[in-house]
């Protein structure tokens, strides 16, 4: 029946018929359609019938308002979208007496998608089974247990299971044992359910006892009984026995999972994670059959530890069964086995197992089970043994459970008794890894709690930690290298923060007022001395006072220095040291791009850092070129390393170094006229001042060393850009009306270029290669002869460019735009990726932002990567004739009409324009949920789609709100066919400048009511929310990494980020400010020509304003207020929804749509 169902639902009721009519050919109740297919564990066509019928629901309730009266409905408030899942759910039960919200539950917590559960109220349902799984599904075992208790009225089955098992995830094992006695005694009869979890329990805790035994309907054993039997078996060496019933367990699972349904694989996991136990268990029996020698047992050890890295993106509800079984395992060997050595051998063994089965627990917030497992390490070893790597994963418990003091006890114990051991130590290599981590927690914690002051914290620790890391002798392995790392970050962050809150101090107000007195004091005592005053009382203490004051400015001049000096120096070793850490590149960038005019820094980067690999730099070659010179010191050390980063990947630099070689080549590439043309431009052409000579020249010389390596590549390379620039500025408004293809003028040095064997297509993003070497790179062989125009006042031009391995891609190129800032963003983009990839909740959750490739070739002119599969958000919704609200919406308002009635409202009160937009937005609903619908008929397809569309809303939003990215409108956001994911372009407003537009943005992003639409029945709530505030975690924890990118963005002298008058009238074209353009270009020129003038001092102050606010961002700080990440993703939510704001913003924005 669900396969009829299912046909017809992709067969068009007639030509124009869409994807919401094609699904009623029958007059089907969908929701009773969706329970069907959820008993049948088809959870995505579940899904996709329960929204149907929610949306038919909604219909039906509009037309009967619409047929009554107009009234105001309008889902604007934050919490309408659990209130209209309430209300919808009610009728459900009225209807046909199913909860809509209840079999929302139950599909998500099949599915296994960890976020959508919330969508469905999970955590705001007073009823207490909805509340205890909201609980369970966030592992939050004490919860769940105190409710379990307290919720007498509940089934005694479920409530007995969910205690069984909220007491053994907690880790509470012998409770669970006398809980489980009090139960057989109590009850005579015994359900399958609940036999199983005894037998689970019993091999759990190793109690063999005898279990009364229930049987299935088939007489079979269920998994944990068999499981229970075998273990027994091989405790007894009862082999025969010991392969049938691991036999019988296997063939039990594949029918389990042979009855499963491959539409949602989650359903699965747990089949496959009982299989691989008794894959493990098989392994394992033989090694019980015969004497099992010490490698055997480390080489079984090994391959756990193999297993155990393929799950390591696993929840820790499918590791933690393996792993206990393990424990069991190993506890039986031990008992088995009485040689002494072997013993030995077995302990250490289960000790490391312990040891990572601690950490798991510790990295999915359980502190309980790794507590346990430190105390079965205590009892196999007794505190006489020496110090070993699990005392400090007892510190970390300790720590994890914020028992502060306890856990740093544990370190300065084990401290003081490495130190006092120290000859063993310098001979173990093992122990000086423990001692080296000892000491650089200790003093990490110890800086983090303030309990010593930060000269003890960095002599007696910190650098401590690295002495003994660096006394290993010969060659160290991966686990020393990185202990050797860790050792240089923690000392390096630690005398950064030392020296930062310094500089701060140095920088407040306090500090000027000090240094104002001071002068006022140096002024009296010169009078004092020039009109040769009697010494007295008075004039002594003046003195002593003016002596004490300058000394201690000095002192503190000293300390910034010092500390600064350390944190270069560590910085540096830590990247000698390794890939681990290669992010803090930016940092050590910025420390000395902000201490440029310190000679011993400029020493130490010229000495030191040259032994760094020039790949590492790359990410900032940017921000490194545009400081380039021809001045002695900071300059000469700068041009060094970007000659030497350029040498050896030419590929990544050339186009960079060019850009800035070339920087006024538009002007000399292009005739008279065509400079001459006005129309109106986002970036005018800035004045060359002294700097920007200084840079070209620079520029030109490290293009020359490159020359005289590879000449034919740079020539080449040269040839295309001036390609790309004259093609560029070539004016194309006659062709402006054509729709199709237009030639491309034969006068075109672009249509010359033929197989350009050493110089890669620049659109495409090339993979780092440390060593260097470079081979099979796509190059290009030519260009398509003709091209298009894209939209736009400047008109840029699409070409198509064949590469070698034969593939077209097509290519952007724009004239009269500085691309810089939008190559500036995609390289923050990629950063914020990485941090994003770091991090496993967002790992698991594929949480990126998409990308494209951005060359600038000159100041006013660049190529892009096209973003092929993509539409424009508007395209989509309102721009076509055969847009999605004129094919679902017909009777609605069309778009214009919406734009118009907006534009009228503009001069009118902020009330006004309130009113106007509500009615406006009453007669234009959303209709972008039908875009998944329409495209990815399956629905596990259509699922997987409408995740990834809402994952990616909720990355790029909160992403953008960091970085102040503005002038969203719809065609400023790509949509991706294929994956459904949103591509941002046009990346010029950011840093917050859309508030200083004419007419101001007032949201923090785009959240309009078809973006939420897009998102299906739970709106924001559930996936987005919940994606928004893991993506600020992320960037809220890598704060620093941030604020050094930007910091160092901010400072780049060619980066031109601050609003202009004639950028703000590209932007928000009104007729009223034509007038102002001549007026405008005239303020800009100044501006610039004040710029080129070197008066930086404006500039510095706003860059520093604009740093702090991106610092209150990460810090949570809003509207004065230190908010929590849930707090700040709910107030910028509120604030992207909110009707008022929405009416405020520029109606070419489209705030209706």
């Amino acid at each position: 029946m669900l396969a009829i169902v299912d046909y017809l639902r992709r067969q068009k009721k007639n030509p124009s018929s869409t994807v919401f009519d094609d699904s009623f050919w029958l007059d089907l109740n969908y929701l009773q359609v969706a329970m069907a297919a959820q008993s049948c564990a088809a959870h995505f066509t579940a899904l996709l019938y329960a929204e149907i019928y929610a949306d038919k629901i909604n219909q039906d309730k509009q037309q009967e308002r619409s047929a009554s009266k107009p009234a105001r409905c309008l889902a604007f408030e934050e919490e309408s979208q659990n209130e209209t899942l309430t209300c919808l759910s009610n009728k459900s039960k009225e209807d046909t007496g199913i909860s809509l919200q209840d079999l929302l539950m139950e599909i998500y917590r099949s599915i296994g998608e960890p976020d959508s559960i919330y969508g469905c109220g999970g955590g705001r349902m007073l009823q207490p089974l909805a509340r205890i799984r909201t609980y369970e599904h966030e592992a939050v075992w004490g919860k769940a247990l105190v409710t379990y208790d307290i919720e007498t009225g509940l089934p005694p089955s479920t409530r007995q299971a969910g205690i069984i098992e909220a007491l053994q995830n907690f880790g509470l094992y012998d409770t669970l044992s006398i809980y489980l006695k009090g139960l057989e005694q109590e009850n005579e009869e015994s359900t399958m359910e609940l036999q199983e979890l005894r037998y689970q329990a019993a091999w759990r805790n190793m109690q063999w006892d005898h279990i009364s035994s229930v049987k299935d309907e088939m007489g079979g054993r269920g998994y944990h009984e068999s499981l229970y039997d075998t273990l027994q078996c091989l405790k007894d060496k009862e082999f025969s026995t010991f392969h049938d019933r691991l036999k019988c367990a296997r063939v039990k699972e594949v029918e389990e999972l042979s009855k499963g349904s491959l539409e949602s694989v989650y359903s699965l996991l747990p089949a496959l994670c009982r299989l691989q136990t008794i894959g493990e268990l098989e392994c394992i029996g033989q090694l019980f059959t015969g004497s099992v020698s010490n490698s055997e047992l480390n080489n079984i050890y090994l391959k756990w530890q193999r297993q155990s890295r393929l799950l390591q993106d696993s929840d820790f509800s499918f590791q933690e069964p393996i792993m206990a079984l393990r424990t069991v395992i190993l506890n039986i060997l031990l008992e088995k086995e009485m040689d002494n050595t072997k013993r030995e051998c077995i302990k250490d063994i289960l000790t490391r197992h312990l040891v990572e089965l601690s950490r798991l627990g510790r990295m999915a917030n359980n502190t309980q089970l790794p507590e346990r497992a430190i105390f079965q390490i205590k009892q196999y070893n007794p505190t006489r043994h020496r110090i070993s790597e699990w005392h400090l994963e007892e510190a970390q418990v300790f720590w994890a459970k914020k028992e502060q003091s306890l856990a740093l006890n544990i370190l300065k114990e084990m401290i003081k008794k490495l130190d006092d051991d120290w000859t063993k130590v310098e001979k173990d290599a093992n122990l000086r890894l423990i001692y080296t981590e000892c000491l650089r927690l200790c003093g990490s914690w110890l800086a983090e709690t303030c309990l010593e002051n930060p000269t003890v914290i960095m002599r007696n620790y910190l650098e401590k930690a690295i002495e003994v890391a660096g006394s290993q002798k010969g060659d160290s392995s991966d686990e020393q290298k990185s202990g050797k790392m860790k050792a240089f970050l923690s000392l390096a962050r630690f005398s950064d923060t030392q020296y930062q809150r310094i500089e701060n101090y140095m920088k407040s107000s306090e500090f000027e007022n000090k240094q104002a007195l001071l002068r006022k004091a140096k002024e009296e005592v010169g009078l004092l001395r020039e009109h040769k005053v009697q010494t007295n009382r008075y004039t002594v203490k003046v003195q002593r006072e003016l002596e004490l004051d300058e000394c201690a400015i000095r002192a503190l001049a000293e300390d910034r220095k010092r500390f600064l000096c350390k944190a270069i120096e560590n910085y540096i070793n830590c990247l000698l040291s390794g890939e681990e850490h290669d992010m803090w590149i930016f940092r050590l960038c910025s420390l000395w791009l902000e201490n440029s005019g310190i000679s011993e820094v400029n020493g130490m980067i010229q000495k030191e850092a040259k032994k760094i690999p020039s790949y590492k730099f790359l990410p900032l070659m940017y921000q490194l070129a545009a400081r380039m010179g021809t001045k002695i010191g900071f300059h000469q050390v700068l041009n060094n390393l970007i000659a030497r980063i350029s040498l050896d990947h030419p590929h990544h630099t050339l186009f960079i170094i060019l850009a800035l070689a070339n920087a006024n080549k538009d002007e000399l590439l292009t005739k008279q006229e065509a400079a001459r043309r006005s129309g109106l431009t986002k970036n005018t052409p800035k004045e060359t001042s002294l700097l920007d000579m200084d840079r070209i020249k620079a520029a030109s010389s490290i293009i020359n060393i490159v020359k005289h390596r590879r000449t034919d590549m740079v020539a080449k390379v040269e040839t295309l850009c001036d390609a790309y620039i004259t093609l560029a500025n070539m004016d194309a408004s006659r062709w402006k009306s054509q729709k199709g293809g237009i030639n491309i003028p034969s006068d075109q040095p672009i249509t010359k270029l033929k197989d350009l064997e050493d110089v890669v297509v620049p659109t495409i993003e090339i993979k780092v290669d440390p060593s260097g070497k470079y081979e099979n790179l796509v190059t290009i062989r030519s260009f398509k002869t003709q091209f298009h125009l894209a939209g736009g006042l400047n008109l840029p031009k699409i070409i198509d460019c064949v590469g070698s391995d034969g593939i077209e891609r097509r290519q952007l190129v724009k004239g009269r735009d500085d691309l810089r800032q939008d190559a500036v963003m995609q390289q923050v983009f990629q950063m914020c990726n990485t941090l994003l990839q770091e991090n496993t909740e967002t790992r698991k959750r594929k949480l990126t932002i998409r990308r494209y490739k951005v060359v600038p070739l000159s100041q006013r002119s660049g190529v892009l990567e096209w973003c092929s599969g993509t539409i424009p958000l508007g395209d989509f919704l309102v721009n076509t004739d055969r847009s999605a609200h004129k094919r679902y919406r017909p009777k609605d308002y069309s778009n214009l009409d919406c734009q118009s009635k907006m534009v009228q409202a503009q001069k009118k009160s902020f009330e006004e324009k309130y009113a106007i937009f509500i009615d406006v937005c009453q007669k234009f609903q959303p209709v972008f949920r039908y875009f998944c619908m329409e495209k990815f008929l399956d629905p596990a397809v259509w699922f997987e789609k409408r995740l990834a569309y809402t994952r990616s809303v909720a990355t790029s939003s909160i992403v953008g709100y960091i970085l102040g990215l503005g002038d969203r409108h719809v065609q400023n956001i790509l949509l991706d066919e294929q994956s459904a994911e949103l591509v941002h372009i046009d990346l010029g407003v950011a840093f917050e400048q859309g508030k200083i537009l004419p007419t101001p943005e007032t949201v923090p992003f785009r959240l309009t009511r078809d973006i939420v639409d897009g998102m299906g029945i739970t709106g924001v709530e559930g996936v987005f929310r919940r994606c928004c505030e893991k993506t600020m975690a992320v960037m809220r924890n890598s704060q620093e990494a941030l604020l050094t990118i930007v910091e160092v963005l901010l400072y780049d002298p060619l980066f031109d980020w601050t609003m202009n008058p004639l950028k703000a009238l590209y932007l928000q074209q009104r007729p009223e400010d034509e007038a102002d353009v001549g007026s405008s270009l005239n303020a800009a020129d100044q501006s610039c020509s004040k710029k080129a003038n070197g008066d930086n001092q404006t500039f510095n102050k706003v860059a520093e304003r604009v740093l702090m606010r991106l610092q209150e961002k990460l810090k949570g700080v809003e509207e004065g207020t230190v908010l929590s990440v849930g707090g700040q993703v709910n107030l910028l939510i509120q604030q992207a929804m909110d009707p008022k704001n929405l009416s405020r913003l520029f109606p070419g924005w489209k705030a209706w749509v």
